[in-house]
């Protein structure tokens, strides 16, 4: 259910103000939900998630969540 809202919520929200900074949320809450659980199905969606990002600046801030923790 979690997983499903944060999909909903990093599609849509592109046309809201600052909208890099919550995909960024919610690339980290994902992070921390894979830490704890280690459900490879969170890693899968969150890496899929940056690789959809269009904005190379922002793929790679992304990304750098998950290889430097």
């Amino acid at each position: 259910m979690v997983i499903t809202h944060l999909v909903d919520r990093f599609r849509k929200c592109s046309d809201e103000k600052n909208y890099t900074l919550i995909r960024y949320d919610i690339i980290v809450g994902l992070k921390k939900m894979y830490d704890e659980l280690k459900d490879e199905e969170i890693k899968q969606t969150a890496l899929q998630w940056i690789e959809s990002e269009e904005d190379i600046k922002y793929r790679k801030k992304y990304a750098a969540i998950w290889s430097n923790k």
